[in-house]
């Protein structure tokens, strides 16, 4: 029965990231974990909204002695300012967190700046930024079924997922807020995008909250609030784009680490012997998986036509399992059922299988869930001979080599930043002007163009005699140096080839956060969803903390 898993598949392909899900070592799950293990409080210290739910609220956060604030600004846009893009300038609603508890001069500073976002002036208390506009549609009618003593279909709530959309979540020192190094010495967050979890999931508070609240004034007298079926398949939603893209090209130890972690939890499960009570277990974690991706609703064709395969491929995967059951499982490893689903279906049963296999045992995953961070610092051995560099290039950019980058479909994108909102973009180099301003994100392309020059040089030369004339390829030889243990800090693709899908980046990304609703609006952005399925403050508990991925609309009952 055993087979080996496919040679030309691995980790860091472009096509197997952005075929990923989330899992219980997401960051969105660990947080929420830790908020239970260490019984962090969280009560709503402000709620001065209007009748049009205009104004400020705090939620603050009573965690390991200290105190943290979630700082919420609603205000009025008109519709025409209302969108997606980076470019924006004006939205719904915007939030900080704070470091400590926040007074009434600081809530003024707060006021005139964080609306602003990144043309505001951020002080280092602050640790995370966002905003986050509207579901309009969704908005008004959820208010209007609650201001008149009535429940939303929860079929309506599952076509659009969230109330509000957030279109940034700042943190990590952007825009003069608190760097990561400060936060992990000094917080509770000492891990990565933990700070940023913790702020996405109390908007999704904020959101129901304002929702409620906008009803009663609409119908003081019949109005009702949310009930908790309703309002758990609510998430928080997100859009994203290329601004994401680079953090993988630009934080390799960290990205490795994270797949490290995925992967070791995995290694250790794979040997355990598959058991009755076990196999039902993971059928039932397999069916919410498939009834999840029958349930939701992406606009993209191609997404649409993906899902399509992965549910019938996932189905085929359910009737395989099933059909185990009968016989003497005791023989029957669990890494047996990952490679026959790595072998037989599609990519995204096949990380469905590992992800689902991974809630069958907390007790392995929680520790490596938290430690996800990494010491990311880079050293330049200028002693090592170009023999030995040679030697690591042929052995770990196997896949960059061999690609000739005088063919223009493997040199077409280039990636720069843009000058008015400082976000990454992508272009095409024999289409659009702005090729000089390109960012050293082609990986492949630098490592080619070191490895044809040094395979013609004296392979006896130190790096450091070798970079007296070629002082240009220092970085690339850091870097390679450096990397030479991580078997996963590198995309093991060419990123600027012509077909390059960067959302496939995007994806693999998100999946760590703990996103899920992949909604994509074209090869370089797309709308997900925060938290569907998590519980709220008022019902947060180590079980059904534990219960939430794969939310589908009868998770609750």
């Amino acid at each position: 029965m055993s087979v080996e898993i496919k040679k030309n598949i691995t980790d860091m392909k472009l096509e197997l990231m952005g075929s990923r899900y989330p899992s219980r070592l997401s960051f969105s799950r660990s947080m929420l974990r830790k908020l239970i293990i260490d019984k962090w409080k969280i009560r709503r210290s402000k709620f001065d909204l209007d009748n049009d739910g205009f104004g400020t609220s705090i939620y603050e956060i009573y965690a390991s002695e200290k105190i943290y604030s979630l700082i919420c600004f609603s205000q009025y846009i008109d519709d025409k300012d209302r969108s997606d893009r980076v470019i924006a300038t004006k939205w719904d609603t915007a939030y900080a967190l704070y470091q400590g508890r926040i007074n009434d001069k600081e809530i003024s500073r707060l006021k005139k700046n964080i609306p602003l976002q990144e043309s505001g002036r951020n002080s280092p208390n602050e640790i995370v930024l966002s905003r986050a506009n509207k579901s309009v549609r969704l908005f008004q009618y959820v208010i209007d079924c609650l201001a008149n003593g009535r429940q939303p279909d929860i079929n309506e709530i599952n076509k659009v997922g969230y109330l509000l959309r957030t279109t940034a979540v700042y943190g990590s020192g952007k825009f003069g807020l608190s760097d990561f190094v400060n936060i992990k010495k000094n917080t509770i967050f000492n891990q990565p995008f933990r700070a940023e979890m913790l702020a996405v999931y109390l908007i999704r508070e904020f959101s129901v909250d304002l929702v409620e609240h906008l009803a009663m004034k609409k119908n003081p007298s019949n109005a009702v609030k949310l009930k908790k079926e309703i309002k758990q398949h609510l998430g928080i939603g997100n859009a994203t784009g290329l601004g994401m893209a680079p953090f993988i090209v630009k934080h390799p130890k960290l990205i490795n680490k994270w797949m490290k972690q995925f992967n070791k939890t995995l290694e250790i499960i794979n040997n355990f012997s598959v058991e009755t009570d076990l196999i039902n277990k993971y059928l039932t974690l397999l069916k919410k998986a498939h009834q999840y991706l029958i349930e939701v609703q992406p606009t993209d064709k191609i997404q649409i036509n993906k899902n399509l395969l992965t549910i019938s491929d996932l189905n085929k995967f359910i009737n395989y399992c099933s059909s185990l059951k009968e016989k003497n499982l005791i023989k029957i490893k669990w890494k047996h059922l990952l490679e026959f689903a790595s072998n037989n279906y599609n990519l995204d049963t096949s990380e469905i299988a590992k992800v689902q296999l991974i809630e069958i045992y907390p007790e392995v995953s929680e520790n490596l869930a938290n430690d996800m961070s990494e010491d990311e610092d880079m050293d330049i051995e200028v002693s090592q001979s170009l023999r030995d560099l040679k030697n690591i290039i042929e052995k770990n950019y196997d896949w960059a080599i061999n690609i000739n980058f005088n063919d223009k479909i493997n040199n077409y994108l280039f990636w720069y930043i843009s000058q008015a909102k400082l976000e990454p973009r992508l272009g095409e180099r024999y289409n659009e002007y702005g090729g000089d301003r390109e960012q050293h994100l082609g990986i492949g392309r630098m490592v080619k163009e070191l490895y044809d020059d040094i395979k013609d040089q004296n392979l006896n030369r130190s790096v450091s005699e070798y970079l007296l004339s070629k002082a240009h390829f220092r970085g690339i030889i850091k870097r390679i140096q450096s990397l030479s243990n991580y078997p996963y800090a590198e995309i093991r693709d060419n990123i600027l080839h012509k077909n390059t899908h960067p959302i496939d980046m995007l994806r693999f990304k998100l999946s760590f956060f703990g996103a899920n609703r992949y909604d994509p609006k074209s090869d370089r952005w797309l709308r997900v969803t925060f938290f569907s399925g998590a519980p709220y403050l008022s019902d947060l508990s180590q079980k059904n903390v534990d219960s939430w991925g794969f939310a589908t609309i009868n998770s609750y009952n």
